[in-house]
């Protein structure tokens, strides 16, 4: 017998549902890595959760699991890597491979086999990464309850906020200005901003991302940095924990951040070093 259009269409349906199933599973990873990137401790602030989730949508799949490895199950980890090697003869051989194949109903039934055992195996992983995602949501304040209603505005048709989109960043900042802007909470925010107008607040390991786009001429400017600015800053510096590091700012004073004793708080303080303690010594 030969194949018709319907066992055509019917395969490309398979293939696409199978292709599908892959891409969803990369997205259960991505969410997989933003959530074990987030600090069980200390604040959360929503930028740089975007942040995490860019980074691990801007991954391919192979990668997203090799930085996954400390926290995934040892049992899993070999059933994704054969997740993330068919997916890639998906995306890259399988027409070129077997397109002959669909020339009869015989090779037809061989291909749809192929794509149900890899429906099947990226459904199956897709679940299990479900499964480790699901009680690291608690880490950023989100509840079964609150996660369903978000779900089910989305399946109604909501659109979803789009995720920020600043620039990482670089392994040295120009900081020319800071700023004592206003927050939700009704605490002042501290942002700072490089010599390109990228603005900066302080994250769990240095200087990240903010909401803001641009600067108010209504902020007040933070007059403790006046007179240290323009400096060039280490954005990311060796942290001690979440929310335990220093910035130096330039050779005369580092910003020191650490937790606060309330829950969600976050205490900064720029210490100024003596002038004469600066002057190099002779031996």
């Amino acid at each position: 017998m030969e194949p018709t259009s319907d066992d055509v269409k019917e395969v490309y349906a398979r293939f696409g549902l199978a292709y599908y199933l892959a891409e969803a599973l990369h997205r259960g990873l991505c969410n997989l890595y933003c959530l074990s990137q987030i600090p069980a401790s200390g604040p959360v602030i929503r930028p740089r959760v975007e942040e995490h989730l860019l980074t691990a949508f801007e991954t391919t799949l192979g990668q997203l699991l090799m930085q996954l490895q400390p926290v995934l199950p040892d049992a899993l980890i070999p059933q994704l890597k054969r997740a993330v090697q068919r997916r890639n003869f998906l995306a890259h051989h399988f027409w070129y491979e077997r397109i002959h194949l669909m020339t009869t109903i015989g090779g037809i039934h061989g291909l749809l086999r192929e794509l149900a055992s890899d429906t099947e195996l990226f459904s199956e992983m897709d679940a299990k990464v479900e499964k480790l995602t699901e009680p690291l949501k608690a880490r950023l304040g989100i509840s079964p309850d609150q996660f369903s209603v978000a779900l089910a505005a989305t399946l109604a048709g909501n659109e979803m906020e789009p995720l920020n989109k600043q620039r990482k960043p670089k392994r040295e900042e120009m900081i020319v200005a800071a700023f004592d802007a206003p927050s939700a909470s009704g605490r002042t925010l501290l942002i700072f901003q490089s010599e390109d107008g990228a603005l900066w607040q302080l994250c769990d390991v240095g200087l990240g991302w903010t909401d803001y786009e641009a600067v108010d001429p209504a902020w007040p400017a933070a007059k403790k940095f006046s007179d240290l600015l323009p400096v060039t800053v280490n954005p990311r510096p060796t942290v001690s924990g979440p929310w335990m590091f220093e910035i130096q700012f330039g050779r005369t004073a580092t910003l020191s951040v650490h937790p606060g004793k309330s829950q969600g708080e976050v205490l900064y303080r720029l210490r100024r070093v003596s002038s004469a303690s600066t002057t190099p010594r002779r031996r």
